[in-house]
């Protein structure tokens, strides 16, 4: 019994480490889901981006035209002042006050223009930042796609390896009963079915084991286990 248990202890140390890598292999994705997740928050941010800028050269195009028409009315009011055709002095100051009012007007959209203009240089540099951004993460989500691919690739190896060391161990365990006991367990006690004793406590429930227990623990040949967790108890002194 003592060899079995000592095989079964090795058999449980494959196991824990089949399963650490079997859960390492399935965290891998998450660094995809979390560069996607970001890609995606950040095609939002650039979408929200363009549409203000478009937006906004929007106003900057309705602003040129407002100035544009401005500018067509002062001509026409100049070409009618200087043009000859008008002699009526009362006419001719409403003219000169309609066209000083429209140059005032002129001012403003002009003013109002060139600060419209200058947003437009700093929205088309932030929206060109993202874009950069976006496409350096992009080619990142590639690399960690191919990387991602290749430690599945090796931990599946180790995997495999780990399983055929496994398979040999287990089949040296002749006790089926106790192979049955400690798949039960490692499925339980989320895998740590089997724990060494080296002093008086159990190191799966820290309980502090009766004299009784470590007396047959050390010198019986047959199955024990905790009276408290019901783990299979080996004593680390035994060795294969």
């Amino acid at each position: 019994m003592k060899e079995q248990l000592q095989i079964l202890l090795m058999l449980q140390k494959i196991d824990i480490e089949i399963n650490k890598e079997d859960n390492r292999k399935k965290r891998l994705p998450d660094q995809i889901r979390k560069k996607e997740e970001a890609i995606a928050n950040l095609e939002k941010k650039y979408q929200k981006e363009k549409n203000e800028l478009k937006e906004l050269q929007l106003r900057v195009r309705r602003k040129e035209i407002d100035a544009k028409t401005i500018n067509d009315k002062i001509e026409k009011h100049q070409s009618e002042l200087y043009g000859g055709k008008i002699s009526d002095i009362k006419e001719l100051k409403q003219l000169q006050k309609a066209i000083e009012s429209l140059k005032k007007e002129r001012d403003q959209v002009e003013e109002d223009l060139l600060i419209l203009m200058d947003e437009e240089d700093t929205w088309k540099l932030r929206v060109s930042e993202i874009e950069a951004e976006l496409s350096e993460s992009k080619e990142q989500l590639k690399q960690i796609q191919q990387q991602v691919e290749q430690q599945q690739i090796e931990i599946q190896k180790y995997i495999q390896k780990k399983q055929i060391e496994r398979e040999e161990l287990a089949n040296k365990i002749t006790d089926r009963a106790l192979m049955e006991r400690y798949l039960l367990l490692w499925n339980e006690k989320k895998g740590e079915a089997v724990v060494e004793i080296e002093d008086s406590i159990c190191s799966g429930c820290n309980l502090s084991l009766p004299s009784d227990i470590i007396y047959h623990l050390q010198r019986d040949d047959h199955l024990i286990i905790c009276p408290n967790c019901n783990r299979i108890l080996v004593w680390k002194g035994e060795s294969l």
